[in-house]
């Protein structure tokens, strides 16, 4: 029953170790300081500016003339 007992200690040991490393290796390695995160955000806020204030691209319905740069069928593929 002992033998039975320390084969079953094995995997209960490997597991423990494995649920360890994960913890370990998931953590937060630290927490962004105020500084960090503001200066974070103000570069996503002035991406998302550049975003805003950029001419949309409007689609003319009137030129229906295909894009002479662009192959017209699969064939024409290089």
């Amino acid at each position: 029953m002992a033998a039975v007992a320390w084969w079953w200690a094995i995997p209960g040991v490997a597991l423990v170790i494995a649920v360890s490393w994960a913890a370990w290796t998931c953590r937060a390695l630290r927490t962004p300081s105020m500084h960090d995160s503001m200066s974070d955000f103000e570069e996503w806020s002035a991406a998302l500016d550049r975003v805003r204030t950029a001419t949309p691209i409007i689609h003319d319905p009137t030129v229906d003339a295909p894009d002479p740069t662009l192959p017209g069928t699969v064939r024409d593929n290089p």
